[in-house]
């Protein structure tokens, strides 16, 4: 994985963030299990794993929560299987086994993310991952480990340990009938991009759990799929540069989400579909010191829903999109806290323009979790478009330019960041892959010292089996 998908933990991995995937599920986790659940538990049904040709988590924010789009499944030059470069695993009886180990340096132009006096260092990553694939006919499981330690020659105070573990299941009861299991654990820090975040010293710790439970039934042309996830977010305080402690235990909560989608084939490739998302965000303490005069205590329980309707294209290998449209509402239990409701909308298209070349885009509008004062909440509009060449067999390019706009609800702040990836990425071998990374992230704020700018390069080698 580029040492850029480590610092450009996006600032909602509250988040998913997880994934993850890290602040993949970072504040996503990296964090909608929804949509990432699917997808990973496509990889499972395949007997032997391709060659993992990570693309740079951007430095940029990711999508909000629960985005609720599933990202069509196509082939593109980074996913397609590699046979004379696709790692074999280690079998251990049914059982194939793919440890790696990554280790990359980085330059940062703007370690810190601030607006003015900018600090800028090299910092060098580690990370190991420990994969384990069932290999039978029916039901699959896998287990993913996964480390990432950073290491700063100059702002030590920035070095962090961060850690995953992901349990991965699929129980089959019929032909397309069958449950899904998704658990996952992550031990990771906040970015310094972040606007939830607080200077501290070091960067703030927080650990994330989560469980995602599925059913899927597809007898004939009507389909059905429910997912029903509970995350866990659970920060560790900080402390300032004068030893002040600043307290972060308020921000910890639990989040419950219930996803039931029909779909109904149209005709081959055309596939309609309907999809409601409810969600309960409870919180464990009061936020301290919420924005008034004189500051009070307030709880950010709230709970919401939203409804979409839509369409999935999928024309052979060239075309595959999923577009929808629909409405959210997020209620907030505390008057003090703005309770929004706006268009909800989304989709993932990807262009496989040549058999060498594919274009891949995405948008969204959801409602994102904050805890920056006095906000409840972010309207969040997410827009980004990759471009994948194969230039040889084992040499791949990327390039990728993406735009977020947050429009804080209870608050004038309204954030516009940019970002633009280029990164290469070369196979030596079956064990052996190098890569390299430019990234430039640039956050422009109507709010003293909300804004950015941040260029990072990264090169990288990997060594996996």
């Amino acid at each position: 994985m580029s040492t850029e998908s480590e610092d450009g933990v996006s600032r909602r991995k509250n988040g998913r963030a997880i994934r993850g995937r890290a602040e993949r599920l970072k504040d996503k986790l990296r964090h909608a299990l929804l949509g990432a659940t699917a997808l990973t538990l496509v990889g499972l049904a395949t007997p032997a794993a391709a060659q993992n040709i990570q693309l740079p988590v951007p430095s940029w924010p990711g999508n909000a929560l629960e985005p609720a789009a599933t990202e069509p499944r196509a082939d593109t030059p980074f996913n397609r299987p590699r046979p004379d470069y696709d790692p074999l695993g280690i079998r251990v009886g049914s059982f194939l086994v793919f440890p790696s180990v990554a280790a990359s340096a980085t330059y940062d132009s703007n370690v810190f993310a601030t607006s003015s006096g900018a600090q800028s260092d090299v910092f060098f990553s580690e990370r190991p991952s420990l994969s384990i694939k069932s290999d039978w006919n029916q039901n699959a499981v896998s287990l993913n480990l996964g480390g990432d330690f950073r290491q700063y020659t100059k702002l030590t105070s920035e070095n962090v340990n961060n850690g995953s573990a992901e349990l991965v299941g699929r129980y089959d009861i019929s032909v397309g009938e069958y449950f899904l299991v998704d658990a996952l654990y992550e031990l990771t820090h906040e970015d310094r991009t972040s606007p939830d975040a607080v200077f501290g010293k070091n960067p703030t710790e927080y650990h994330v759990s989560a469980v995602d439970f599925g059913y899927v039934r597809q007898p004939g042309r009507l389909s059905f799929r429910i997912d029903s996830t509970i995350t866990s977010y659970s920060f560790n305080n900080s402390t300032s540069s004068t030893g002040e402690t600043l307290v972060q235990h308020f921000r910890d909560r639990v989040e419950f989400v219930l996803a039931p989608k029909i779909s109904y084939e149209i005709i081959p490739g055309y596939q309609a579909f309907i999809r409601g998302v409810g969600n309960e965000r409870m919180y464990f303490s009061q936020d301290p010191d919420f924005i008034l005069a004189p500051p009070t205590k307030v709880r950010r329980n709230s709970h919401g829903w939203e409804i979409d309707a839509g369409i999935g294209i999928e024309l052979t290998r060239v075309i595959a999109a999923e577009l929808y449209v629909g409405y959210l509402q997020q209620d907030y239990e505390n008057p003090l806290l703005k309770s929004p409701g706006s268009l909800a909308f989304g989709g993932n298209l990807i262009w496989n323009a040549t058999p060498l070349t594919s274009v891949i885009g995405s948008f969204s509008q959801s409602i994102a979790e904050t805890t920056l004062d006095p906000a409840s909440s972010s309207l969040e509009t997410n827009v980004q478009l990759t471009v994948q060449h194969e230039l040889l067999r084992n040499f791949l390019l990327l390039g990728s330019v993406a735009y977020t706009r947050d429009d804080y609800q209870g608050d004038p702040r309204k954030d516009n960041t940019y970002g633009a990836n280029l990164g290469a990425r070369y196979l030596l071998n079956r064990r052996w892959s190098a890569t390299a990374d430019l990234t430039y992230s640039q956050r422009d704020s109507n709010v003293v010292d909300g804004g950015y700018k941040r260029l990072l390069g990264t090169v990288g080698l990997k060594l996996g089996f």
